[in-house]
């Protein structure tokens, strides 16, 4: 099958998954942050793995699919930087951290890594959002999902 056809639908599950991924976070810290005990419970812990599995599965196909070297693409290396960093905040804000300032802290600098990674992969530029704002980076890509395939369609 042609996989022009199966991209729009693999990138619309990825950023899907996105969303449920820093929903889910968004509200997990928040309860924590309120001091209630759901989001330590099994099905909201679960439902985060499932979750984070499948957008992990998606942006290497993604990346597989459209060829895109890690190595040679700034925006895919800043978020592969982002996105250990974005892991190891959110474990402090969930299991390490014990006083609730440090939650707290832990917690929006996850929001702050969780906006920069979605910015940078909207305007795939390293700069995300700051470089879209001066009009330097194009968001038609982020809503156009056969835009890479623009130069093979007829």
């Amino acid at each position: 099958m042609d996989w022009i056809i199966h991209y729009p639908t693999l990138r619309y599950l990825h950023t899907g998954l996105a969303f449920m991924s820093g929903a889910l976070f968004t509200l997990r810290g928040a309860a924590v942050l309120a001091r209630q005990r759901w989001p330590f419970h099994y099905v909201p812990q679960r439902l985060g793995v499932i979750v984070d599995s499948g957008l992990l599965i998606t942006a290497v196909r993604l990346l597989w699919e459209l060829r895109l070297n890690p190595l040679a693409t700034l925006w895919v290396q800043l978020k592969l930087v982002l996105l250990p960093l974005y892991v190891l905040l959110g474990l402090l804000t969930f299991r390490y951290a014990r006083k609730r300032g440090a939650r707290t802290v832990f917690y929006f600098a996850a929001l702050v890594c969780y906006g920069l990674l979605v910015t940078v992969a909207l305007t795939h530029a390293p700069m995300g959002m700051p470089r879209w704002i001066r009009g330097e980076a194009d968001l038609a890509f982020a809503f156009d999902p056969l835009l890479p395939f623009a130069h093979r369609r007829p």
